[in-house]
């Protein structure tokens, strides 16, 4: 069993909405263990060709699975397209966005799949929600969490929800 941890955001069609049915749906994959969720985190969404978005909903799931990361990816993918995720524009509103932030201690560089995600050290949406589940945790590149949080606190966050129990 491989530890890995995935991200969850979502800014359209009742976000809050989005994240719990996706959560359910991860539970649901084969091979693939929910150990822990971090709570659900509101942050300002990026403006993209001056039109603003609704803010986004996102936290991070941490599992466990026999799934290699590809078969991860695949399975991560299915459940974004269930629930509309439509790839228009790069940084765009979204129902839902499903990425793997860690896949245990791996660097993944492919075609379809980059691990650490790429910008993990530059997003505080993704960097307290990994905090809250383990603030010792390891990213490779990364001196550590609490640095990376502090280096990106003009990002504000606020704490707006918990999963929905299953």
């Amino acid at each position: 069993m491989v530890r890995c941890y995935i991200g969850l955001g979502s800014n359209l069609k009742n976000p809050l909405q989005q994240l719990n049915q996706a959560k359910q749906k991860i539970i649901a994959l084969p091979k693939i263990n929910v150990l822990n969720c971090s709570s659900i985190y509101q942050s300002a969404a990026l403006t993209i060709d001056d039109e603003p978005q609704n803010d986004y909903l996102n936290a991070v799931i941490e599992i466990q699975t026999t799934l290699n990361p590809e078969q991860l990816l695949d399975g991560l993918q299915q459940i974004e397209s269930q629930q509309g995720r439509i790839r228009e524009t790069r940084w765009g509103a979204r129902t839902l966005d499903l990425d793997i932030l860690l896949y245990a201690e791996q660097q993944i560089k492919t075609a379809r799949l980059t691990v650490p995600h790429i910008e993990i050290k530059n997003r505080n949406f993704v960097l307290l929600p990994l905090f809250e589940l383990s603030p010792n945790l390891k990213i490779p590149n990364i001196d550590s969490l609490q640095k990376a949080i502090e280096k990106n606190q003009h990002q504000v966050l606020e704490k707006v929800n918990e999963f929905k129990s299953e």
